[in-house]
């Protein structure tokens, strides 16, 4: 039994051809190669922190919790002692003005005769920020365009109707109807 003779030099499982190796590093696939690798580049995390460099160029160490102190915790201890007297004094102003509150008006509200009464105003009439067209003497549904003072049909049209005037270029150039 003889073994099949190999020809290395024809054998594109083997050895590639220049055809083969142009298709390979063809510019398409070395620029997707590239953006694929910054895209897993990226999404890798950082290392941890580890320093940074002096200006005398030694590795300045990265900082580390430590344990607290006894002096650091008293201080803590003090803070919060000093935030739970001031809750407690400020608790206790508020009730005592409730109480001078209460005392001035009488005892408290048996029937809500503290409770503010509405002031009743006329609503105020604004002016529209829209010009009003006017009528044409003798010609029913016809308003001269404000803009334009050029003829309008508005037959059909409700009065106060916000309009435009499809002639008119100027699509800001809209006005009531009278």
């Amino acid at each position: 039994m003889s073994l099949p003779v190999v020809n290395w030099r024809h054998n594109n499982a083997i050895s590639p051809n220049s055809t083969d190796l142009k298709v390979m590093f063809s510019l398409k696939n070395l620029i997707g190669l590239v953006l694929t690798s910054l895209l897993l580049a990226s999404c890798t995390p950082f290392p941890p922190y580890q320093g940074v460099p002096n200006p005398n160029g030694q590795q300045v160490a990265a900082p580390v919790e430590t344990a607290k102190t006894v002096v650091e915790l008293k201080e803590e201890e003090d803070l919060r002692k000093a935030r739970v007297q001031a809750n407690a004094e400020a608790k206790a102003r508020r009730d005592a003005l409730r109480e001078q509150k209460e005392e001035a008006t009488g005892g408290g509200s048996a029937g809500g005769d503290d409770v503010i009464q509405p002031i009743k105003r006329n609503p105020v009439k604004r002016p529209s920020k829209y010009r009003t067209a006017m009528a044409i003497p003798g010609k029913p549904g016809f308003v001269f365009n404000p803009w334009t003072n050029k003829a309008v049909d508005v037959r059909g049209i409700p009065s106060k109707q916000l309009i435009r005037d499809p002639n008119d270029g100027n699509s800001d150039h809209k006005f009531r109807v009278p």
